[in-house]
């Protein structure tokens, strides 16, 4: 697979249109002979806004303001200080122009991942965004397309995968290069967007989705099996973990979920993803080092002293605290994104965020610059770059 990646990327790259049409052929099935069959401009987007029904704009609509003010607590500003002696400094702060978001497809949509890539990146305004979606999707719902248009996309390409990936990347006779890709998908995509990487930034390489649960066995166990089993839903590589101080508890939460199982529609993933999985019996205090070492993506805290552990928890993505926080409102309409580092990668980085969108350019003046020719000569001179050290001197 890492070699074919490889040839698809640099025959997009060497070839362009031409090569993206033969991959579409070849590896979706579809024969194309112009891009204007699989891309959807601003016009056709607006359009299908207009066709819902008033209850449907309403929620999208309402989903999208609750996002942005989550986010725009975010927001950080140009700054500089002068301190009046001998120099001014600070930071400008500009967005990052062209955006590119992935949004899976397949058998179903995903309307949730446009609102969760969208929205931090809209608190900068950008000046392009293009949405790639599997071209599975052709007969793309006008839901999907409403909820591109409030989220101020400019360009849908109906084509997914590592070809269509890389044309964003390296741009063609007929499709924009962007600055940087968003959105999570499979594991080939990930590989594709880490070999990318360099030429565009990228987000985050996420893996399989994962929920720890902290639970004092005081909750309903049938709350916490389908909060198991709209973790493992995701695919069959997602983990939940449980732990709990109570050992009847545990057992009995065991026997609820293998009984409720029978019932779900999702059951088959479920089951292969129930292998990733386990319960727990600990002692809470100790629980606080399983946390940091598992760095999860998810973390409820099912428990009373629920403060307590925030004060001591190191590494995480999202906490949701107390039994009514279902992890289900994180994935689709409280505020922060639902793309969070996974696979112990909360131990260095955060869920995506404004911040992710924008880039910060120092600025610096010096007057008066004894000072900073003192210290600038004085370590020049140890780490022997004396065309540095003769140019901070050489100043009057």
């Amino acid at each position: 697979m890492k070699n074919k990646k490889k040839n698809i990327i640099q025959d997009i790259k060497k070839y362009g249109d031409k090569a993206l049409f033969f991959y579409i052929k070849k590896i979706d099935g579809i024969v194309i002979d112009n891009i204007k069959e699989i891309f959807l401009n601003k016009k056709i987007i607006k359009k299908s806004f207009f066709k819902l029904s008033f209850y449907k704009k309403k929620i999208i609509k309402e989903v999208f303001i609750r996002l942005k003010k989550y986010h725009f607590h975010s927001l950080i500003n140009s700054w500089q200080i002068n301190n009046k002696i001998d120099i001014i400094y600070g930071q400008k702060i500009n967005f990052i122009e062209k955006i590119c978001i992935y949004v899976p497809g397949g058998n179903t949509i995903y309307p949730s991942s446009i609102y969760m890539n969208c929205v931090p990146s809209l608190i900068f305004k950008p000046s392009y965004i293009l949405m790639i979606t599997p071209i599975k999707n052709a007969n793309i719902s006008n839901l999907l397309l409403s909820i591109a248009y409030i989220n101020n996309i400019n360009n849908i390409i109906l084509s997914g995968g590592v070809h269509t990936l890389s044309c964003v990347v390296f741009g063609t006779q007929t499709i924009k290069k962007v600055n940087k890709i968003s959105g999570p998908a499979n594991y080939y995509i990930t590989l594709a967007k880490k070999e990318l990487f360099g030429n565009v930034g990228i987000d985050m390489l996420a893996g399989p989705s994962e929920l720890m649960i902290i639970c004092d066995g005081k909750i309903n166990p049938k709350i916490i099996a389908y909060d198991f089993f709209s973790q493992l839903e995701h695919d069959t590589n997602s983990q939940c973990i449980l732990l709990s101080n109570n050992k009847n508890y545990i057992n009995f939460l065991y026997n609820i979920i293998y009984k409720l199982l029978k019932s779900q529609k999702n059951k088959i993933i479920i089951l292969k993803s129930l292998n990733n999985s386990f319960l727990l019996y600990k002692n809470f205090i100790n629980s606080i080092e399983i946390i940091n070492f598992f760095s999860p993506e998810h973390l409820m805290l099912c428990i009373k002293k629920s403060n307590f552990f925030i004060s001591k928890i190191k590494n995480c993505g999202t906490i949701f605290l107390n039994y009514l926080t279902s992890e289900s409102y994180g994935d689709y309409m409280i505020g922060p994104s639902h793309i969070i580092p996974t696979n112990k990668n909360s131990k260095f980085s955060s869920s995506l965020n404004a911040n992710d969108f924008c880039k910060k350019i120092n600025i610096i003046k010096t007057f008066h610059n004894n000072y900073s020719k003192i210290i600038t000569s004085f370590f020049s001179k140890i780490e022997k770059f004396f065309s540095h050290y003769y140019s901070s001197l050489i100043r009057i």
